[in-house]
């Protein structure tokens, strides 16, 4: 399911893209772009999870739609880095980690200037949670997110935003994630 709605997303743009040098694209209201950006998640753990390191480093892609200068729709890829624990079942070391498979709903108003704008999300995302070296070690579930940040458009093509997000999973190790996203974006 994942890999069909990142796939999905892919071949979207693809199709959009190929019609590039039929369609000038910065002339349109519709403009297809890309984007990265560092994610900085804190976890609320529950359960035999509880005692685990919280605070996880990842690193986003993003493939979006900007339907007109206000409304945009994403795709993104999510991956955390490994955190290292103390294992509750025995001797070594316990490792958690997490992946998301996002689609988000982005809202953008002005602010003073035309360059500045208040962004609001909302969305879904397939939650890919490993702790390694437990029982019942891989859970994959569907969250729900909503955001709230600000983004600066530097120039036409490029934009530079900040996000905070908070993403319900409701599992019985990991219930929720608060996040804070900072990113570039490229439009075509």
């Amino acid at each position: 399911m994942k890999k069909i709605l990142l796939l999905s997303g892919v071949a979207c743009l693809m199709a959009v893209n190929a019609q590039a040098g039929i369609y000038n694209w910065q002339k349109s209201l519709i403009r297809p772009y890309i984007g990265a950006d560092y994610v900085y998640s804190h976890a609320h753990q529950g359960n035999d999870a509880k005692n685990f390191k919280k605070n996880f480093h990842s690193g986003k892609a993003d493939l979006g739609m900007e339907w007109n200068k206000r409304i945009y729709t994403e795709f993104s890829y999510q991956m955390s880095g490994e955190l290292k624990n103390a294992n509750p079942y025995g001797d070594g070391k316990s490792k958690n980690s997490f992946q998301a498979y996002a689609m988000d709903l982005y809202g953008k108003m002005p602010i003073m200037c035309s360059n500045l704008g208040a962004v609001l999300t909302a969305g879904g995302a397939i939650y890919d949670i490993k702790y390694k070296q437990m029982p019942n070690s891989s859970t994959t579930k569907v969250g729900y997110r909503a955001g709230l940040g600000m983004q600066y458009d530097m120039t036409d093509n490029l934009s530079a935003r900040v996000i905070g997000r908070y993403s319900y999973i409701g599992t019985k190790r990991m219930n929720n994630l608060k996040e804070v996203t900072v990113g570039m974006l490229y439009r075509f």
